[in-house]
C-alpha cells in the first residue's frame, strides 16, 4: 500500500514548537526558560527585557518614560542585540519599564514583536536550524502566544522568591 501526500499540511504542524512560561516576578520563570531552552535548542526570549530596553532607549535619549510617542518610537527601535545588556538591569530602568509597559500602544509594538518571534524563531546561539521558541514573561500562554504547544505557569512561595 502506498500513501501519497495531499501537498497539504495542518496548521499545527506548520506551526513552530513554542514553550511559554509565565509567573509572577522572581517565580523562577527566566531561569527555567533559559534552561529548557539550552536543552532542547530552542530559541529565548524574555519579554521582560523588551519592556527594559525600551525603557532604556527613552531615558538614554533623555526622554520621559511616561510619555506615550517616545516610549513607542523606543518600543519600536528595540534592537534584540540590546537584550543582553547587563545595564538592563539597574533599578533606573526597572523603574522606568514598569512606566512604559503601562502604556497599550508600547504593549502593542512589543506584543507583535513577541508573537513574531514565537511564529518565526531565529536560529538559537549554537547556530543549529531554529527548531522552535521558548518565550517568557507576564501574560505569555493568555495574550502573547495563546496557542503555544506547551504552557507553564511557574509558582514560588514568598520566601521563595526572597531568596
Amino acid at each position: 500500500m502506498t500513501r501519497r501526500s495531499t501537498g497539504r499540511t495542518s496548521a499545527r504542524a506548520a506551526a513552530p514548537f513554542v514553550v511559554a512560561i509565565d509567573g509572577p516576578a522572581a517565580s523562577g520563570k527566566g531561569t527555567l526558560a533559559r534552561r529548557v531552552a539550552e536543552r532542547f535548542n530552542l530559541a529565548h526570549l524574555d519579554t521582560g527585557k523588551l519592556y527594559r530596553a525600551t525603557a532604556q532607549l527613552v531615558l538614554a535619549a533623555g526622554g520621559n518614560p511616561a510619555d506615550p510617542q517616545s516610549a513607542t518610537s523606543a518600543a519600536r527601535r528595540v534592537d534584540p542585540a540590546s537584550l543582553a545588556d547587563p545595564a538592563l538591569l539597574t533599578e533606573e530602568v526597572a523603574q522606568a519599564s514598569s512606566v512604559v509597559a503601562a502604556i497599550p500602544e508600547v504593549r502593542a509594538a512589543l506584543l507583535e514583536r513577541q508573537r513574531d518571534f514565537a511564529a518565526h524563531p531565529p536560529a538559537p546561539p549554537k547556530g543549529h536550524r531554529p527548531r522552535g521558541a521558548v518565550l517568557d514573561g507576564r501574560d505569555i500562554g493568555t495574550a502573547v502566544c495563546p496557542g503555544a504547544t506547551v504552557k507553564l505557569f511557574v509558582t514560588a512561595s514568598a520566601e521563595a522568591r526572597a531568596e
